[in-house]
C-alpha cells in the first residue's frame, strides 16, 4: 500500500513491522506504480463505444463469478468517500472535462443517495 502511496511515510520505532520488514523495497515498488500510471497515460484514449463493448464482452464472460449488486454497492462506496476528490480530479482533467464527469458523477451520488 505504501508503494501506491502519494504521501511519505516517517517509520519510526512503533511502526508496524511489516512497513520495517519492507521498507528498503518501497521505493522500488513506488517507481514501478509511478511507471505503470505514466505508461497508462500515455496510451491512447479509447471510444465510450469501445469500452462499453469491451465491458459488456467482459460483464457476459464473468456473469456467474460475482454478485453484480455488492461489486456496485462497493464502487458506490468508494465514490462517496472520496468524492471530492474524485471530482477535484475530473474537473483538472481536459478529457474529463469535456465529457462533463464530474457533474455526471455528482448527478449519480445524489441519485443513489436519494434512493439509500
Amino acid at each position: 500500500m505504501d508503494s501506491c502511496s502519494t504521501s511519505e511515510h516517517k517509520l519510526g520505532k512503533d511502526s508496524p513491522s511489516n512497513k520495517l520488514l519492507y521498507a528498503k523495497d518501497i521505493p522500488n515498488y513506488k517507481s514501478w506504480v509511478e511507471r505503470y500510471y505514466a505508461d497508462i497515460s500515455r496510451l491512447p484514449a479509447i471510444s465510450d463505444q469501445d469500452m462499453n463493448a469491451y465491458l459488456a464482452e467482459q460483464a457476459r464472460l464473468h456473469c456467474n463469478e460475482f454478485n453484480m449488486l455488492s461489486a456496485l454497492n462497493e464502487i458506490y462506496s468508494y465514490i462517496s468517500k472520496y468524492s471530492e476528490e474524485i471530482t477535484a480530479a475530473l474537473e483538472q482533467d481536459e478529457q474529463a472535462r469535456k465529457q462533463k464527469l464530474a457533474y455526471k458523477l455528482e448527478q449519480l451520488i445524489a441519485a443513489m443517495s436519494q434512493e439509500s
